[in-house]
C-alpha cells in the first residue's frame, strides 16, 4: 500500500508540475525566440524544470559526481538508459542540450508539445526517411553550436545490463567533428517495478560524467569501434560504481 501511495505522489507531482509550468515555458519561448537563436534561456528553464521532479520526491538521493568536466562547448552527449528517470537525471547536469528522442515521446500531452518548442530531434526508429531526417536536423543543430544527447542503446534497459550501442552517435559525432561526453547513470533500474510503473521508494542514484573524448581521438576511427569503445568505457564505469 505504502508503494502504491509513494508512486501516486511521483505521477501526482509530474502531471501537477508539468501543468503548472508549461504556460511559463511557452511565455519564455515566446520572449525569448526572436533573439535567443540557441534557445539557451529556454533550455536552461527546461533543465530547471526537469531537476525538480528528482529533488522533490523524498528519498530520492541523486549524486553528480565529476559535473566540473563538462562544459560549455558543442558536442554530443552519451548515456547508458536505465529508466525514464534518466531524462530527468541528464537534466541535473545543469547544462542546456536538445534530445535525439523516438517519435512517440513527441506524442505525450504537453511534454511532447514542449520538446516541439525547445528544438528536440525527433526520430521514429523503424523508418530510414526518419533517421536520414534525423540527421540532418541533429547536424545543423550542432552546427548552430547546440549540444545533443542521446541514448546509443535506443531503449532503455529494463535489468539494467548495458545493451548494444547503436552507431548513428558516433557516425554524427564523426561528419560534424564535435567531441563526444560520455555519461554512466546508475542505481535507476533498482528503483522502478516496469510493469506497473510503480516506484519502490527509497533510493540513491549516481550520474557520473566521464572525460571527454575530443575529435581528434577518433576522427580516423571505424565507427563499429568508437561505439565498441565508448560501451566499454561506460560498462567499466557501471561495474565500479556498482561493486562501491
Amino acid at each position: 500500500m505504502l508503494r502504491f501511495l509513494f508512486s501516486l505522489y511521483v505521477w501526482l507531482l509530474v502531471i501537477t508540475v508539468t501543468i503548472i509550468l508549461s504556460p511559463v515555458f511557452v511565455l519564455i519561448w515566446l520572449l525569448t525566440v526572436l533573439f535567443d537563436k540557441r534557445l539557451v534561456v529556454l533550455h536552461y528553464f527546461a533543465n530547471f524544470w526537469g531537476s525538480l521532479f528528482t529533488i522533490l520526491v523524498p528519498g530520492w538521493k541523486v549524486n553528480i559526481i565529476d559535473k566540473d568536466k563538462l562544459n560549455k562547448k558543442t558536442k554530443i552527449i552519451v548515456a547508458n538508459h536505465q529508466s525514464q528517470q534518466d531524462i530527468l537525471l541528464m537534466y541535473r547536469l545543469g547544462v542546456p542540450f536538445r534530445w535525439i528522442s523516438k517519435a512517440e515521446v513527441f506524442r505525450i500531452p504537453f511534454y511532447g508539445w514542449l520538446m516541439h518548442l525547445k528544438g528536440d530531434i525527433r526520430l521514429q526508429r523503424t523508418s530510414k526517411a526518419s533517421i536520414k531526417k534525423m540527421i540532418i536536423d541533429a547536424e545543423k543543430v550542432l552546427n548552430k553550436a547546440c549540444t545533443i544527447a542521446i541514448f546509443p542503446e535506443g531503449t532503455r534497459s529494463k535489468t539494467g545490463e548495458l545493451g548494444n550501442f547503436k552507431e548513428g552517435a558516433f557516425k554524427l559525432a564523426q561528419d560534424t567533428k564535435v567531441p563526444i561526453q560520455p555519461i554512466v547513470i546508475e542505481g535507476v533500474h533498482r528503483n522502478l517495478i516496469y510493469n506497473y510503473f510503480m516506484f519502490k521508494g527509497k533510493n540513491t542514484i549516481t550520474v557520473k560524467v566521464l572525460d571527454e573524448i575530443p575529435y581528434q581521438d577518433f576522427k580516423d576511427e571505424e565507427i563499429k569501434d568508437l561505439a565498441k569503445r565508448v560501451r566499454s568505457m561506460i560498462e567499466k564505469e557501471l561495474k565500479i560504481l556498482r561493486n562501491k
